[in-house]
């Protein structure tokens, strides 16, 4: 059972045409609570729907003084409001765990659900398979190097787009631009690295093998392959004593060759002496 003092004010907002028409069909899907934070989804379940689906949740952490968290949306991104909580004491009273709810046993009250019309509620940017965001307020779009923006509409106005778009809808169109885009140096973009062509996402994949060190200096646009097998073991400082001990040791090679040659002209001379005594 969820405490009366755990959940003192919610508001949730959404873009209407979207085929949640039914206010009554938001509630309370999961709780998920732990020592230290506390996480909550909103479900929505339609008329004749046999089970709801999450669109939005939000995690706060017990350990901070903040009563208050946004709801993000989740997969339907054109969700967005919040949860302001009371006290945790009740809570703090169950054991961690999860619990699921269905929609007659923690619905939302109506009042608290806010159908608005189409607009853009937040930004993503999505980059490959990375997603940034949500971002919110007043946001500028700035075309980058060989990137073109331009805006169609009948009034200028920039709202959301409705699926399939209207015919009166507003379109931000964004594509690259081989010529330069807005200012940016002439020239074809890159297509192929050694005639490899990029996977569906625009990207190659470049690996270094065992003594293969890759680093990359964005600043200028440089990808530096270094070969870390043929660096020295040792500086020169390190090398100087060994080669000195190399040296002295040749000297010492030498010397003793030295006394070899005397060694072997005086067995020569002494063989002779005994010949000549025979």
């Amino acid at each position: 059972m969820i405490p009366d003092d755990l959940l003192v004010g919610l508001y949730l907002s959404y873009g209407l045409g979207h085929g949640l028409d039914d206010p009554g069909g938001f509630y309370l899907g999961s709780l998920l609570y732990w020592r230290t934070g506390l996480s909550l989804a909103i479900h929505y379940c339609g008329p004749g729907d046999e089970a709801g689906a999450t669109i939005a949740e939000t995690t706060i952490d017990l350990t901070s003084e903040r009563r208050t968290a946004s709801l993000l949306g989740l997969n339907r991104r054109f969700f967005y409001g919040h949860v302001v909580f009371g006290t945790f004491s009740g809570l703090e009273k169950q054991p961690a765990g999860q619990w699921l709810f269905q929609p007659d046993a923690a619905p939302i009250d109506p009042f608290c659900i806010r159908p608005t019309v189409s607009e853009i509620s937040a930004l993503y940017v999505q980059n490959a398979d990375k997603t940034l965001g949500p971002f919110y307020g007043d946001i500028t779009l700035a075309a980058g190097e060989r990137i073109t923006l331009s805006v169609r509409s009948a009034d200028g106005l920039l709202q959301c787009l409705e699926d399939p778009p209207s015919e009166t809808g507003t379109e931000v169109v964004i594509h690259a631009d081989a010529d330069g885009g807005n200012g940016g140096a002439s020239g074809s973009p890159v297509e192929t690295i050694n005639g490899v062509e990029p996977d569906e996402n625009g990207n190659v994949t470049i690996l270094g093998r065992s003594c293969t060190s890759i680093t990359t200096q964005a600043d200028q646009a440089t990808i530096l392959f270094d070969d870390t097998c043929a660096e020295p073991c040792c500086t020169c400082k390190e090398r100087e004593p060994t080669l000195a001990k190399i040296r002295e040791l040749e000297q010492s090679i030498a010397s003793l060759r030295s006394h070899l040659d005397t060694l072997s002209l005086q067995a020569d001379f002494l063989a002779q002496s005994a010949a000549s005594i025979g």
